[in-house]
């Protein structure tokens, strides 16, 4: 079987994300899988506004995916694309460019290595700070690596996207919105003849 022919095995339910893309684990090469993920116009419009975002004019990833231990996967591979947002202070497009490098473990909910070691009668989590983060689970067989690929994409995506210089063009606008400046007070002879009327 070839690499096209088993990343388009696909498991049975709804679909996670515009780019899902599952692949049968147990039918992984022996030197990997090598998948590429390029979403149409159109899975490129449904991803954008899964994303909240004003489009995504670019979406490349180029993944390997290969056993990790007995019963893991390991998705390694360069995720690169190019979104619009808004301004959040100006409100006008924003250009993003994204270039992340996927690199995370998978294994079965009922693998060994899906449950962290603990140690001493406190249950402390023990974590080498060198070594691999800690496996993510799926449902075996089928791993979407089209929805991996969109958390990473998502955790890249800046949450506060601004244009060049626009906090001069926010200053320049709250000026001319108040042309007496910040510091302008009320007239105190106003206040007196308003605290006169009450009296």
């Amino acid at each position: 079987m070839n690499d096209k022919n088993l990343s388009e095995e696909l498991s049975a339910g709804e679909t996670a994300s515009p780019i899902s893309q599952k692949i049968n684990v147990l039918k992984l090469p022996a030197k990997g899988l090598n998948v590429k993920i390029e979403p149409d116009a159109d899975a490129l419009a449904a991803l954008a506004e899964a994303m909240d975002v004003l489009s995504i004019s670019a979406f490349s990833a180029k993944l390997n995916i290969k056993r990790w231990h007995k019963d893991g996967v390991r998705v390694s591979g360069p995720l690169s694309a190019v979104l619009h947002q808004q301004c959040v202070i100006t409100l006008k497009p924003v250009e993003e460019v994204i270039n992340e490098e996927i690199n995370a473990v998978f294994v079965p909910e009922t693998s060994k290595l899906a449950k962290p070691d603990v140690s001493g009668e406190a249950n402390e989590l023990l974590i080498d700070p060198e070594g691999d983060d800690v496996p993510e689970v799926f449902q075996s067989p089928f791993l979407d690596v089209g929805e991996i690929t969109a958390e990473f994409f998502a955790l890249e995506i800046n949450p506060y996207p601004r244009i060049d210089g626009a906090e001069e063009e926010a200053k320049k606008f709250a000026e001319d919105s108040n042309p007496d400046g910040d510091d302008a007070k009320e007239n105190p002879f106003a206040a007196l003849a308003a605290l006169k009327d009450k009296l």
